[in-house]
């Protein structure tokens, strides 16, 4: 699992051995069942986790209804940023659509790994960024594209998603109901 978290933190910066040994010495591996959650909403969150295989869904509840925000595939780092930074309970569930190894670490550990290690700080700088730029992306999805765009992108730019995910949540993320992306694909695949 180390191993997958090492590649996966040279995506953003080169870390010295140094820094990669302290890294990697905060996190702990755990195991996720299919179906249970990493956290619920109103829980305190106060650890980063990494996922090492395994896909996770993030959404939120609201009237009853469960709003598909994203998927999360393994290897990937995954909090709640606004429930750490903000110290409050988080509104997010993360729930694991598969069994998942994953290796988790208090977020205070890691700050003072990012006061240590300035090239840390730097994995995180653009890791947010890259987050923040997907999320813009996805706004501006929602804003301009129709839902048929939306699905068309999404089969382009993440696949998995489509291969890997049950109808009912990629219909959710898309901000659809199920039987209109039935009717999306039957007339994409109908053209075909």
């Amino acid at each position: 699992m180390t191993d997958n978290l090492r590649f996966f933190l040279s995506r953003f910066a080169k870390l010295t051995e140094e820094e990669l040994d302290a890294f990697v010495a905060i996190f702990t591996p755990i195991s996720i069942n299919k179906l249970d959650h990493l956290f619920l909403e109103n829980d305190l969150v106060a650890h980063i986790y990494f996922i090492n295989d395994g896909i996770m869904r993030g959404y939120y509840n609201k009237e009853n209804t469960e709003i598909t925000t994203n998927f999360f595939f393994g290897p990937t780092l995954i909090t709640d940023l606004i429930a750490v930074r903000g110290n409050s309970p988080t509104q997010m569930n993360v729930q694991a659509l598969k069994h998942s190894n994953c290796m988790v670490a208090k977020f205070s550990d890691l700050d003072i790994l990012i006061d240590k290690y300035s090239n840390i700080e730097s994995i995180f700088f653009k890791f947010l960024e890259h987050l923040y730029l997907f999320g813009v992306m996805r706004q501006h999805s929602f804003i301009f594209d129709t839902p048929q765009e939306r699905y068309i992108k999404l089969f382009g730019e993440r696949p998995k998603v489509i291969a890997e995910i049950p109808q009912r949540y990629v219909s959710s993320y898309l901000g659809i109901k199920p039987e209109t992306l039935s009717r999306i694909k039957k007339r994409i695949f109908k053209d075909l």
